[in-house]
């Protein structure tokens, strides 16, 4: 009983050490050709973009208060 007890601690200690340290291929879809994106890639590219506009250019550049008051 004591060697059952042993193997079967050493049987999960040896499973949760495998699930640690080898990680599962990702999955992804079929057809997915080459220079594809990711979602996460999707998300930066529009923050990324959303972070050019929210950024005033130039010198004469009204703040969005400023042009909301002088709006009729």
């Amino acid at each position: 009983m004591f060697w059952l007890q042993v193997s079967t601690l050493v049987l999960v200690n040896v499973l949760i050490a495998s699930m640690l340290l080898i990680r599962p291929a990702r999955a992804a879809h079929s057809g997915a050709g080459e220079g594809s994106l990711n979602v996460w890639q999707l998300i930066e590219q529009v923050e990324a973009e959303r972070q050019r506009q929210a950024v005033s250019t130039g010198r004469h550049h009204l703040a969005p208060e400023t042009f909301a008051r002088l709006q009729i």
